[in-house]
């Protein structure tokens, strides 16, 4: 029996039905919804899962593009008492199976986001897994032998009358939402109703948002960042503009055409926003913003100045957290052009006494939410510790229908975030790094060895790891040690340093010419420390900074530094370049080798011109002026 007391996010079905909107309440491919029509969507599928034979408990995993239907999904299975456990569409087939595995469905939810992993799903059987629902209509080329079903289907039969009364999961779980853990596979959350709606209530009170918000959704709603802002603007009734995944000219177009008031963001869409911008509309101002939630990695100052100028009315908030602790633990106000902060201690980073956001001992994250304790675990006498937190903001436990048990003692009462920093005495927390050494990249995990066997197996692992996670680490500084130090060597990322502004000009030749110059650089602090042992030509290598600013490439093809060519390749490239192969054909050898290769065909060509080059070099002045092998006398004889 269901207590109505307790939080339930279907408690904003009654606001968002009632509320009089002129406007509609969702727009997503052009298919606008009136509050009414949404709330009706939602008990009819609702309803039809209920017919179906969905239990409380039940667990539905969603892979699909951000929609009002997805929206609509994550609603009704919650009003049944059943568990979404949305899946990222990025996802390969291995890691979409790793994750139904673990917290085995009995219904799986998808669109064209999920389609391209779903045929081999055929192959390989969930046992639990009793339903197939596609979002929308139709699908090309979905099973129908398999049961398979459509959202339209499962709502015809509905009849508007008085809905049934909304039910709870075992435990309070609303939803599961997947982060990388400590083996490195995904991992299912266990998220309550609870955490989410105080999640809501810090970003009303912090961010500022409110029921006439206009929301562009430009985070994918598989990702913890973008469930609580959702679930936060549908429980204030605000509006909400869907596109299916962040692409900025989408995004730009949805802010001019549909007058967006608020949205959230990540460093790397901040900087594609702003560049579109300047590049296509000469810096023109989008008045309509009013707030933007920055996440995934602080903003750095010069970019920060950049978006204050294209959205000069903005409040911009830059928030830390993990999928964990639903979301955001801290909050950083960086301008709050219109001074009407809700909660005091949440001041603008110029006048909080931070030098700067970022420090060489770590990265400025801000505040704690109102309802969120933190503290520091100290190791020592320094006052860098593990970051642990506690309140009703804390995910219930890792998912797992295998191996179900709670991440932490039961006398444990703080959660140990993995993270490594410090509070200084304003109260900021400074995020330094991970404290069993992973690196933090993208939203996921990196786990470094302990030991490597000689300085070229560090370099190459580093290089390796940030190519597979979209990353172009470099070498900052290099000590060969002399005078009784031990050889040493720094990594950093290629985007680490100074950023300058897009719009600074070069002065070229007599004519006065100018010339548009810019840079990568965007002050990333992500930082490695390798040192040479004792032992043999053993390395360790050690983490003074695991966090990176800016989020990974989502491809490396063609990067100037990533696409270099190995000594190893540009040996094989020389020989099949002498035995007559085309340059194609070597491209392909040479991505056949190595999954991660990112050269390209100019690569290719470039590194044929520099051999033919040294080989002319190194041949005698007469040879090349006869033509080498074919000279006067060989073609003579």
């Amino acid at each position: 029996m269901t207590n109505y007391s307790l939080p339930h996010i279907c408690q904003c079905l009654t606001r968002i039905a009632t509320a009089p909107r002129p406007s509609p309440l969702t727009l997503a491919a052009n298919r606008p919804q009136t509050g009414q029509q949404f709330v009706n969507s939602v008990f009819a599928l609702a309803r039809g899962l209920l017919d179906l034979g969905l239990l409380p408990g039940d667990v539905v995993v969603i892979s699909a593009f951000n929609s009002d239907w997805y929206l609509e999904w994550l609603l009704a299975v919650a009003f049944v008492g059943a568990i979404a456990a949305p899946l990222n569409y990025r996802w390969s087939f291995e890691e979409a199976l790793s994750a139904m595995v673990a917290v085995q469905p009995v219904m799986l939810v998808i669109d064209e986001g999920g389609c391209q992993w779903y045929s081999k799903l055929q192959n390989n059987h969930i046992p639990s897994l009793r339903w197939h629902v596609f979002i929308g209509s139709h699908l090309p080329g979905y099973d129908k032998t398999r049961g398979a079903l459509t959202s339209e289907e499962l709502k015809k039969h509905y009849v508007i009358n008085m809905p049934p009364n909304f039910l709870h999961a075992p435990e309070g779980v609303a939803l599961i939402c997947f982060t990388s853990g400590t083996t490195g596979r995904p991992k299912g959350v266990a998220i309550t109703h609870s955490a989410l709606i105080v999640q809501t209530l810090a970003k009303v009170a912090i961010v500022g948002y409110s029921e006439d918000d206009v929301y562009l959704h430009t985070a994918p709603l598989c990702h913890i960042g973008g469930l609580s802002s959702a679930i936060a603007m549908l429980m204030l009734g605000a509006r909400h503009i869907l596109i299916p995944k962040f692409e900025v000219k989408s995004a730009v177009e949805a802010i001019d055409l549909y007058g967006v008031t608020s949205l959230i963001t990540v460093p790397a869409m901040m900087a594609d926003l702003v560049s579109l911008i300047r590049e296509r509309d000469n810096g023109k101002t989008r008045e309509s913003v009013k707030k933007i939630l920055n996440g995934g990695g602080g903003l750095p100052l010069e970019l920060i100045k950049d978006a204050v100028g294209i959205f000069p009315r903005a409040k911009l908030v830059s928030a830390y957290g993990m999928t964990e602790t639903c979301s955001s633990l801290t909050f950083l106000m960086l301008c709050d052009p219109m001074g009407e902060t809700s909660v005091p201690h949440f001041q603008s980073y110029e006048h909080s006494k931070c030098r700067s956001v970022y420090q060489p001992e770590g990265v400025c994250v801000g505040k704690p939410a109102p309802h969120i304790e933190i503290k520091i675990s100290l190791d020592g006498s320094s006052n860098v510790g593990r970051i642990l937190t506690r309140g009703p903001h804390l995910m219930l436990r890792y998912y797992d229908k295998i191996s179900a048990r709670p991440s932490n003692d039961a006398n444990d009462v703080w959660f140990d975030t993995g993270d490594i920093g410090s509070i200084d005495d304003n109260g900021n927390l400074w995020l330094v790094g991970r404290s069993n050494g992973r690196i933090k990249s993208g939203g996921e995990n990196i786990y470094p060895e302990e030991i490597f066997k000689g300085r070229e197996a560090l370099i190459n692992w580093t290089r390796e790891v940030g190519k597979r996670k979209g990353l172009v680490i470099v070498i900052k500084t290099s000590d060969a040690g002399v005078n009784g130090r031990r050889p040493r060597i720094s990594f950093g990322c290629e985007r680490s340093g100074r950023y300058r502004r897009m719009s600074k000009l070069e002065v070229l030749g007599d004519k006065g010419a100018r010339k548009l110059t810019g840079t990568k650089k965007c002050g990333c602090p992500f930082l490695l420390k390798g040192q040479k042992l004792t032992t043999d030509d053993d390395w360790m290598v050690k983490v003074v900074c695991g966090i990176h600013n800016h989020v990974a490439n989502k491809n490396m093809e063609g990067h100037t530094f990533a696409g270099r060519l190995s000594q190893e390749e540009n040996e094989i490239l020389m020989n099949l370049s002498n035995s007559s192969v085309r340059p194609k054909d070597i491209l392909s050898t040479l991505k056949s080798r190595d999954a991660q290769n990112a050269s390209t065909m100019k690569t290719i060509y470039n590194a044929r011109h520099r051999q033919k080059r040294v080989e002319k070099k190194q041949k005698p002045d007469m040879q090349e002026l006869f033509g080498g092998e074919n000279s006067i006398a060989t073609s003579g004889s």
